[in-house]
């Protein structure tokens, strides 16, 4: 019953109000979070891709020093990229590194820009790279200047010698033979380190080197048209017939070799200024002058000489070609010798041969010189006045025609005894045998006499000969005589010997010769007594025996 009631009982319950929201028009803020992670990434992909520069690949020898992701590229000690990646080239010849540059390097991408890799190196010149020990190989980059751009580079084997921003100039040197002037070698001005040797190669025939030298500024304003270049390497010693020469320019030099430079003063305002057309008086092929003030050009290109003589040497204008023909030896005589008159070098020896007379079969050493007439300009004695030069090849003719007349003569002559070094010299001697000089013949020849020393040794050579004959004549005609008087003389001397026996009468008779002698000495004592006590006896004659004292 109480079931039913309770059943039947309603219950009143409060009622939920169910709202219904609405839907919300923007999306919720936790998308934001993915998008602007992604938007973060795309934009440091893009800032990766716009700072990031440009990739180039260098071709070494070897892979020394190499590591992808260490090795760095520097310029002027600051990174500039590094080597992502090694790798040997196809034909397994190098190694190519691939290498990231860093952002604004473009202007590293030139066809003139060099790579090469800095480690320890020990060279003649010094020791470089030491600081590698510690932090590793690096590459270094030397920025190039060309308008032509590229991305593939061969690095270099060894350091250059200066970066082509140092300011200065190259010069090019051509020289018969490289001797000892490697890349490094150092350039000399006045004995100032001024430059060095930055490379060299053969020429395409053999016949020469070309060395390119390097002068720092401000010194290559001192390289003029004019400048000469010499060899300086080690110890200059020379032996000729002027003497016994040792030069040097500085302790480097003799270690590392070296090339010094000089301009010479200008010339002369003497110099004669006609031309001939002989063929013996050619000029120069440098006639054409060039004053200190002449800045040379970069490549422009000297000769390399073996000494300051050779390149200091006067570049004379006119030249006279002779040859002279000698019957005697002219050992101690070398090409280069000087050719002097009366103290004065006028010229120089430029060839030594034998020569036979095909139809007499004489021997003559031929030797050809070279005169320079403008080293002796002939004066007037009554002005001063220079006299003129000849201007055609009759005038030259005619003045050496004169001088011949006069004893104009070539004569070998000592220089120095002690090394038997000769030289040649030209004077005039007026007792010389007349000589008819043959025009046609080129080149000209100039006759000889012998030396003093030759006279000598002719004289020599007759008073032996003279020698020879006397002697022969007395072995022929005296020598007998002589023998025959000997016997007689050797005859007399035993007969003398027979007479000197004791019971001789010439015995005897000496015996009383020399009783008498000695009686006659001594009277000769008692009138020397006499006559030193009483010296007036000679006058009053002997005293009375009671007036003696």
């Amino acid at each position: 019953m109480s079931n039913t009631s309770f059943e039947n009982e309603t219950i009143d319950l409060p009622l939920t109000n169910v709202k219904q929201h609405k839907k919300n028009k923007y999306p919720q803020f936790i998308w934001l979070i993915p998008i602007l992670a992604v938007l973060i990434g795309l934009s440091l992909v893009v800032k990766g891709i716009i700072d990031k520069g440009p990739t180039i690949t260098i071709a070494f020898k070897s892979g020394e020093g190499l590591e992808a992701g260490k090795t760095h590229v520097k310029f002027k000690d600051m990174d500039i990229g590094v080597v992502k990646s090694v790798r040997l080239d196809d034909d397994r010849q190098k190694v190519i590194a691939t290498i990231q540059l860093e952002k604004d390097t473009d202007d590293f991408l030139k066809a003139d820009t060099r790579f090469w890799i800095v480690k320890p190196r020990i060279t003649a010149n010094g020791v470089s790279g030491l600081n590698t020990l510690l932090s590793g190989s690096y590459i270094l980059v030397d920025r190039g200047h060309a308008n032509e751009e590229r991305k593939h580079f061969v690095a270099l084997d060894v350091p250059p010698i200066q970066t082509q921003d140092t300011a200065g100039r190259e010069f090019v040197l051509r020289a018969s033979a490289l001797d000892s002037h490697e890349v490094g070698t150092p350039v000399f001005f006045r004995r100032l380190t001024v430059g060095q040797v930055v490379g060299y190669a053969l020429d395409k025939d053999g016949k020469g080197i070309s060395i390119r030298v390097f002068i720092n500024a401000p010194y290559d304003q001192y390289v003029t048209n004019d400048s000469r270049f010499w060899n300086v390497s080690g110890v200059d010693v020379s032996l000729d017939a002027t003497g016994f020469k040792v030069k040097t320019e500085s302790l480097v030099s003799i270690i590392a070799g070296g090339i010094t430079f000089e301009t010479p003063d200008t010339t002369s305002n003497n110099e004669p200024s006609m031309k001939s057309d002989a063929d013996s008086l050619k000029p120069n092929a440098n006639d054409t002058k060039s004053t200190s003030s002449d800045r040379a050009v970069a490549d422009t290109v000297f000769p390399l000489f073996k000494s300051r003589e050779m390149a200091m040497k006067k570049q004379d204008a006119y030249v006279e070609h002779f040859v002279l023909n000698f019957k005697q030896s002219v050992r101690g005589l070398a090409v280069g010798a000087p050719v002097d008159f009366r103290g004065v070098n006028i010229g120089e020896v430029i060839s030594i041969s034998t020569a036979i007379d095909p139809q007499t079969f004489e021997v003559t050493q031929q030797v050809e010189i070279l005169l320079y007439a403008a080293r002796l300009q002939a004066k007037s004695k009554l002005d001063g006045s220079i006299l003129p030069f000849p201007k055609t090849r009759a005038e030259e003719l005619n003045r050496i025609n004169i001088f011949l007349k006069k004893g104009l003569r070539a004569q070998l002559q000592s220089g120095n005894f002690i090394t038997g070094q000769k030289y040649l010299a030209i004077d005039f001697f007026p007792n010389a045998p007349s000589y008819a000089l043959d025009v046609k013949k080129y080149p000209l020849e100039l006759p000889v006499i012998p030396g003093a020393l030759d006279d000598i040794e002719s004289s020599i050579g007759r008073v032996v000969k003279n020698t020879d004959k006397l002697l022969n004549e007395i072995q022929a005609n005296t020598l007998p005589e002589l023998n025959k008087t000997l016997v007689e003389v050797q005859n007399s001397l035993n007969q003398a010997n027979l007479m000197m026996e004791n019971d001789s009468p010439l015995q005897t008779d000496a015996r009383l010769a020399l009783r008498e002698l000695t009686k006659t000495s001594d009277s000769l004592k008692k009138l020397t007594d006499t006559l030193d006590k009483q010296p007036q006896s000679l006058i009053f004659g002997k005293p009375a025996e009671d007036k003696k004292p």
